[in-house]
């Protein structure tokens, strides 16, 4: 029989590899601006902090979609997910080129993004991305 402290370690790793998935499948999305799996992954009060701006949901995936935010490159290194109860923290380094309504920008981020669990499912519900010194 599995004592608490196993169930909750399991429970703990499995959680981070459904973040981790999550991450990947937002990466894949933004990459390809693809709404439905955006829309999906993104919870409904969903914010994106970032050097150029700071966009809600409907914004960030109308950016996406339409072509004004496009990720040209992303690597993303030294992914680390903690998890909180029904709440859990990635944290990465990522190394993007973003075309920002034709401006092409490019640099290492420290990015936190911030995932809960709501009503059984699992969404991304913040983003914070940091430049780091060049």
């Amino acid at each position: 029989m599995e004592s608490a402290t196993q169930q909750s370690a399991r429970s703990t790793l499995e959680i981070e590899q459904l973040v981790r998935q999550l991450n990947d499948e937002w990466v894949k999305a933004i990459v390809r601006a693809d709404a439905d799996a955006l829309d999906r992954i993104l919870a409904e009060d969903f914010f994106f902090t970032y050097p150029l701006e700071g966009d809600d949901k409907a914004q960030f995936i109308a950016d996406v979609t339409s072509g004004n935010l496009k990720v040209a490159h992303i690597s993303r290194e030294h992914l680390s997910v903690r998890v909180f109860g029904t709440s859990a923290v990635l944290t990465a380094r990522d190394s993007v080129t973003w075309l920002y309504h034709g401006r092409k920008m490019a640099g290492q981020y420290k990015i936190m993004c911030v995932y809960t669990e709501r009503h059984g499912r699992w969404q991304l519900c913040a983003i914070q991305a940091c430049p780091m010194p060049q």
